[in-house]
């Protein structure tokens, strides 16, 4: 047997053991055939200055959307009142469900879930439906539809270094693999509310560049910018967003020396291009605790952070996450 088809078998067992222990557990919803009630829906379309909707379902449950703005890249922070008599709730929508978590401490006890629209979806109508299974272990399903603003991006075009655009042939199996550990990081979901109140600005440099631009590198290859760069000096502090846990710490090809929070419900963080990591896999962190410090790592063009968030594999502006009353730690 060749020492590379040695490399490779040992590549694919080790990856499939990292698939094992990093996989999300089933949902709690079995493959049974459930035939819960089925309302029909209602559209909700954005009103001028307000950017928050209210469904009541037929059994009196009330759900509030809030967000910045009804539009791709935006992340809804949903509230589920009524939770003390459900066993569990999720809504399904663009191909993803998105989990409520209990809310005990708060004065009236409430779900919480985090609702993301990818940053590409197109704008328009798009479905949605609150699933609930009730203490008397009945289901009911709520359809409704939000209507979707279109967004505009800029375009942009960069000068980088040409391993980045066309990448050598032996570091395609190293992008593969990176790319795969990404999509399978941002495939799990702590069921529990790791962060703790508002989030905040990872650090305070002006915007350079938004979430969304549409970036032709070097005349040839087309790229959605899925976070924001702030500008930063070498060996800037880079603190986290808001607390949670450490799901990644490393050193990729595209993205250099990143960080990856995980803040729990599916909703992450991702600090990119840094000089130098300060964090490990598995450590809990802190709002506001230093995860790295700033650099050019990777696939830039010189000093900066790239700050980027996601729900799922939704693409989220993390600009989108301030302001929103996001819930205190219990």
């Amino acid at each position: 047997m060749s020492t590379r088809l040695k490399v490779k078998i040992l590549f694919h067992f080790n990856f499939i053991i990292f698939l094992l222990l990093f996989l999300p557990a089933p949902s709690l919803v079995t493959s049974r055939n459930i035939s819960p009630p089925v309302f029909p829906p209602t559209t909700f379309p954005p009103e001028e200055n307000n950017h928050r909707i209210q469904v009541m379902t037929p059994s009196g449950f009330k759900l509030l959307l809030e967000g910045r703005a009804f539009q791709p890249g935006e992340i809804l922070l949903v509230q589920l009142e009524g939770i003390e008599s459900i066993e569990q709730a999720w809504i399904n929508g663009s191909g993803q469900k998105f989990y409520f978590f209990r809310k005990n401490s708060s004065p009236e006890i409430k779900g919480y879930a985090f609702l993301g629209l990818d940053g590409e979806l197109e704008p328009g109508e798009k479905s949605f439906e609150l699933v609930i299974q009730k203490g008397d272990k009945s289901w009911e399903v709520t359809k409704f539809n939000l209507y979707l603003e279109g967004r505009e991006y800029r375009k942009r075009k960069l000068k980088v270094a040409s391993k980045y655009v066309e990448p050598p042939e032996e570091m395609r199996e190293r992008i593969e693999r990176e790319a795969e550990i990404m999509r399978v990081i941002f495939s799990m979901v702590t069921p529990d509310w790791l962060g703790d109140g508002p989030f905040i600005r990872p650090h305070s440099g002006p915007i350079t560049a938004y979430f969304g631009d549409q970036r032709l590198y070097n005349n040839q290859r087309l790229s959605f910018h899925s976070g924001v760069d702030l500008a930063a000096s070498r060996g800037d502090e880079v603190v986290a967003a808001n607390s949670g846990q450490v799901a990644l710490a490393s050193d990729f090809y595209f993205s250099g020396k990143i960080v990856i929070l995980d803040h729990g419900l599916g909703l992450f963080t991702t600090y990119h291009h840094l000089d130098r990591l300060t964090v490990r896999r598995g450590q809990r962190v802190k709002k506001g605790e230093t995860i790295g410090l700033a650099g050019s790592s990777g696939l830039s063009t010189g000093p900066h952070l790239h700050w980027s968030a996601r729900i799922g594999q939704s693409r989220i502006d993390p600009l989108s996450l301030l302001g929103l009353s996001f819930p205190e730690k219990d």
